[in-house]
């Protein structure tokens, strides 16, 4: 049962009208009571006045800076499509990891992971299902790819080959350490990392890129072992907190890794990669050599963070 609101009118009635002794005695509760757990006790009798004192709520500053930055990345969450965690190894390649999926595999299979369903039980029972719950079988799944019928049953054969999918009776289901949606985090995650990827912000570059050139798409999957946690920047160092301390990684580094002879082809298809005519990646040079460029996520597309950083990255993005 919801507790009354207090009418602070009547109560200044009251006191109006009380009696300087009456007033003496309220006073003295005021100023002579200890709390434990919840409830107020006289320190002089251990008589429980709860119902006789107000209890006003002790709120830090931390606590309401705290919460305003939870309620900030909850609002990003939601307008963002919700999300989906995106699990890998630090600094190992997403080619390493799945050496028989080429790049547009890739942006097919980070596309598909944003149908995994909202897992609440065993984690390895996550399957592939529309938004509104409807499971979604193997031929729904070609015509939701957009792929002609040979060329997705060469990619589903891959899928079930790296054990990103599973063939169960009762539906397809996605391996929880390569994609997931659900509470139980420690059970699944091992020694990989994890980050937020949004499902409307991804959803809606396959569609714009899946007609062009769906291979360029594979690059924003490629990039997650390289992005800061905290920051979104494509670093050497993820995990560091300090951003002082964060080393970049050089554009030329990251076309390495990431199997590009040229890091102007990269840079060309980086450039190209747009959600709501802004760009997802964000180049920070020093004008002269743009080989040493260095390179900062949209937070809309994939964020790691708590939300203490979010706002100062979402301002370089607008």
């Amino acid at each position: 049962m919801a507790k009354p609101a207090r009418d602070f009118k009547r109560e200044q009635q009251v006191w109006k009208g009380a009696s300087p002794e009456l007033k003496r005695q309220a006073l003295d509760k005021t100023q002579n009571f200890t709390v434990i757990d919840g409830q107020a006790y006289d320190t002089e009798t251990g008589e429980n006045i709860t119902d006789q004192v107000y209890i006003e709520p002790v709120v830090s500053v931390a606590q309401r800076q705290g919460a305003q930055i939870k309620a900030n990345l909850k609002r990003h969450e939601d307008e963002n499509g919700g999300y989906v965690f995106a699990f890998f190894h630090s600094l190992e390649s997403i080619q390493e990891r799945f050496p028989s999926l080429s790049q547009p595999d890739l942006s097919r299979l980070m596309f598909l992971g944003t149908y995994v369903s909202y897992n609440q039980g065993e984690p390895s029972h996550g399957y592939l299902t529309y938004d509104n719950g409807v499971k979604i079988t193997k031929k729904s799944l070609g015509q939701l790819l957009g792929m002609s019928r040979n060329r997705f049953a060469e990619f589903y054969k891959r899928l079930v080959s790296e054990e990103i999918i599973n063939e169960m009776a009762d539906g397809i289901a996605l391996n929880p350490t390569v994609f997931y949606r659900g509470e139980n985090l420690a059970d699944i995650k091992g020694d990989y990392q994890y980050t937020r990827l949004f499902r409307r912000t991804v959803r809606e570059l396959y569609t714009k890129f899946k007609v062009r050139s769906i291979k360029k798409l594979g690059v924003v999957y490629q990039i997650l072992p390289y992005v800061n946690f905290n920051f979104n920047i494509v670093c050497n160092n993820p995990q560091q907190v300090i951003n002082g301390k964060i080393e970049t990684m050089q554009l030329q580094d990251l076309a390495a890794k990431l199997g590009y002879d040229d890091y102007k082809h990269l840079l060309k298809n980086m450039r190209e990669i747009k959600i709501d005519d802004q760009p997802v990646f964000k180049f920070v040079d020093d004008g002269k050599d743009r080989r040493s460029s260095y390179v900062i996520v949209n937070p809309n597309v994939i964020y790691a963070g708590n939300g203490k950083h979010l706002d100062g990255l979402k301002v370089l993005f607008k």
